[in-house]
């Protein structure tokens, strides 16, 4: 099991916001869950950690987000 965290320093569309938006954990499968940390707070599941930064990191480039792993 690996645990994240996600920075987003700039929020484009003003939706997510800024600062630590993200805890997450990925199983030994790969299974991704993530918790938003943010006024419109929401946990989801992703088959893969590459689904999940497809989804809300790779498709916003201009938030320069930061992914931080974290010692278990």
């Amino acid at each position: 099991m690996k645990r994240f965290k996600i920075n987003r320093p700039i929020d484009i569309n003003g939706i997510s916001g800024t600062g630590f938006v993200i805890d997450g954990v990925i199983f030994e499968d790969g299974t991704t869950v993530i918790q938003w940390k943010t006024k419109y707070q929401s946990i989801a599941i992703f088959k893969s950690f590459e689904d999940f930064k497809a989804v809300h990191i790779d498709s916003h480039p201009e938030n320069l987000t930061e992914i931080i792993f974290l010692e278990v």
